[in-house]
């Protein structure tokens, strides 16, 4: 008997100069938008001027906040959503990453109902009205732009928490792939990872239903087969692997992460590895370590994968190896004792990985502390011992 539940209120946009539909999009829900930005891409590469052009064309005034850093902090939300209640504005458009509309979402929530960032935080979820978010991404990873997420720092814990709550999905998301022609081959390898992260973390999922499995399928087959293109400039492999993470951020809008997401935010706060980065170092080995839990699910993903038949022993390996391949293909680093990751630090990721709770119960097969430990040593000698 089926069971599902599935929510995608966000008006997605997706083409080639689809970023020329900010103002027109903007005017619907006010006169003042607030654009919600990273400190140096969107003014360098001149698209923060022309969101502004495009903006007050439409008669909106335009207030900017350009102060969101990788993985944002509670401060600097708190003091976005500041502006944004001092200012009165109508709208927020977060431009960038998922840091950015990350950001952009958690000042909507706190200038809509004041507080501070730890009143919304999961297990809270946000309820009620939210200024109006539009999302326009900049990197093919995240899929924040068609998600019930938002993900913060919270510095003084070295912890990475998560607002949870249907308002602060983004009401419009526009996706130009013309905004990646300057994404550089390593953040090209690293966010599509992150996207493939989500696809397959989706798919294995507890939560995962046949709906979401359409998307994930189809977002895994497309990044395999494009993203090694993507990271040597081809705008078509890019425009493919960008659709793939949007596929991606609807599945998990669904599903949730599992044991991957929550084994990797150790090494984002405590080594400033890139999320995605983090996120395709563990990537094989809990895919090897989930597959006896879902034998028939992963003949389905190794035949979308081009996989000739398989026994249930063999297909979980198989796979592995197949992602390890990938990750060579697109430069990603062979281990964790490469960036710095040392076996000292063993017990503090283990009991780190294992306080997020939310993500490991969310895995297929039981996690316990010594197959958390397995993993972490597998990737901290890296992609040799693939399968």
């Amino acid at each position: 008997m089926l069971r599902i539940s599935f929510y995608v209120p966000t008006k997605i946009v997706f083409h080639r100069e689809s970023i020329e539909q900010v103002g027109k999009e903007a005017s619907s829900f006010g006169r003042k938008a607030l654009i919600v930005c990273g400190r140096s891409f969107a003014r360098r590469s001149g698209y923060l001027d022309k969101i502004r052009g495009l903006l007050e064309r439409e008669g909106l005034r335009v207030v900017i906040f350009d102060k969101v850093e990788p993985n944002p902090s509670f401060e600097t939300v708190e003091k976005g959503s500041k502006l944004a209640r001092d200012e009165n504005v109508d709208v927020v458009i977060g431009f960038g990453g998922g840091s950015a509309m990350d950001a952009a979402k958690g000042i909507a929530v706190l200038a809509s109902k004041g507080g501070v960032i730890t009143d919304y935080v999961y297990p809270h979820e946000v309820t009620g009205d939210v200024l109006p978010i539009i999302a326009i991404p900049t990197t093919c990873g995240t899929g924040s732009e068609v998600t019930r997420y938002a993900v913060f720092s919270d510095l003084r814990r070295k912890r990475k928490v998560t607002m949870v709550g249907y308002p602060i999905l983004p009401k419009v998301a526009l996706l130009d792939p013309l905004v990646l022609r300057s994404l550089p081959p390593n953040l090209t390898a690293y966010t599509g990872m992150d996207a493939l992260s989500h696809a397959i973390e989706a798919y294995l999922s507890k939560r995962s239903n046949p709906l979401s499995d359409l998307l994930a399928l189809e977002s895994i087959r497309l990044i395999f087969w494009n993203l090694k293109e993507a990271c040597r400039g081809s705008l078509e492999a890019r425009e493919r692997v960008f659709y793939a993470s949007m596929l991606a951020g609807m599945a998990i809008n669904c599903t949730g992460t599992i044991m991957v997401h929550g084994m990797g935010y150790y090494l984002t706060m405590y080594h400033d590895i890139h999320h995605g980065l983090a996120n395709a170092f563990l990537l094989p080995f809990a895919v090897e370590y989930n597959a006896p839990a879902l034998p028939s699910k992963m003949t389905r993903l190794a035949d979308v994968l081009g996989m000739g038949p398989l026994s249930p022993s063999e297909v979980g390996r198989a796979i592995s190896r197949a992602i390890c391949r990938l990750e060579d293909e697109v430069n990603i680093p062979v281990s964790l004792s490469e960036v710095g990751v040392s076996e000292d630090e063993l017990d503090d990721m283990v009991k780190e990985a294992l306080s997020y709770h939310r993500n490991l119960a969310n895995n297929p097969r039981k996690v316990t502390p010594e197959d958390v430990r397995t993993i972490y040593l597998k990737a901290l000698k890296g992609r040799g011992s693939c399968g």
